[in-house]
């Protein structure tokens, strides 16, 4: 398994595309909340909302896989590049923790016409942290 995250098998690092994966499903976790927030006259629940829910809880679980892929290929890393290896897992970490957080904020409010402030801030966040880790 280990060979399987630091891409051995496969001829490539998974931690990036991953990651990638990760960021192409924040992004439509953030066009789905905008398609929420601008339904103009919407007074009840959105599908938009349980849409963005779900791929909320998607990128969490792409990221944890992601910073497992880090944290197996970490071990292999030479001493000079350590240090962004430590980040790459802490960045994984942080993304794994945002859309989680988020996340558990959508689950309390599906029956909403859009995400309140807060859990799309958070995804937001996420999303930045997401392409500047990639």
């Amino acid at each position: 398994m280990k060979e399987f995250l630091q891409g051995r098998r496969l001829g490539f690092a998974l931690r990036s595309h991953l990651a990638f994966a990760a960021g192409g499903l924040a992004l439509a976790v953030t066009v789905a909340d905008l398609m929420a927030w601008l339904a103009l006259g919407s007074r009840e629940t959105n599908g938009y909302v349980i849409v963005a829910q779900w791929l909320c809880v998607l990128v969490m679980l792409v990221a944890g896989v992601a910073a497992i892929a880090a944290v197996a290929e970490r071990a292999d890393v030479v001493d000079e590049e350590r240090g962004l290896a430590r980040v790459d897992i802490l960045a994984a970490v942080a993304i794994v923790a945002l859309y989680g957080i988020s996340a558990f904020l959508r689950s309390l409010e599906l029956g909403h016409a859009a995400a309140s402030p807060a859990p799309f801030l958070l995804a937001v966040a996420g999303l930045i942290v997401i392409f500047a880790d990639a």
